[in-house]
């Protein structure tokens, strides 16, 4: 395993363990939100634009690296298991490509609009308090460009080995 495979590995583990707290901190807040209105008639104010802007974002792309680290993203390949194992590896290599550009272009453009979001204050206004929703535009760029370096190291590593693209290991 090379420096750059654990490095990624290690950044990748801790965006994960990111998106599990903001899961974990959404459950408790939820829950934190549901007992003060039920119990105190007095609902926490924002709940409900912090979960819908940081929670969610923060659950959904944050830790979406991690599927494609360990090769677990769905994935249909009836078609590709019928075809000879080197034009299976090119295909998943195309794959991988295609999904390079992809999330290129995503992680640049939703970057834009969070750099936009912050020049503004972007922010809510929930029960009277004012929530201030710029930097969880930014969660979703990061989890995009962790996305991509995972996708580039395999594809790196594709083309570095001369074809042998195994879709299934994990690094």
């Amino acid at each position: 395993m090379t420096l750059l495979e654990k490095l990624l590995g290690k950044i990748i583990g801790a965006a994960t363990l990111l998106g599990g707290a903001a899961l974990i901190l959404m459950v408790m807040h939820v829950t934190a939100h549901v007992i003060a209105k039920s119990f105190f008639a007095s609902p926490l104010p924002g709940t409900v634009a912090i979960v819908a802007n940081y929670y969610m974002v923060a659950i959904v792309f944050v830790p979406l690296a991690f599927a494609e680290r360990r090769s677990e993203h769905i994935a249909v390949d009836l078609f590709a298991r019928l075809m000879p194992p080197r034009t299976g590896r090119v295909l998943a290599a195309f794959g991988a490509l295609f999904s390079v550009v992809v999330f290129s272009l995503l992680a640049w453009r939703a970057l834009h609009e969070a750099q936009v979001k912050q020049r503004v204050g972007t922010f809510i206004i929930e029960q009277g308090i004012r929530i201030d929703t710029w930097p969880a535009y930014y969660l979703m760029p990061l989890g995009c460009a962790l996305m991509l370096a995972a996708l580039a190291f395999k594809l790196a590593r594709y083309l570095r080995r001369g074809g042998d693209f195994d879709v299934d290991r994990k690094f």
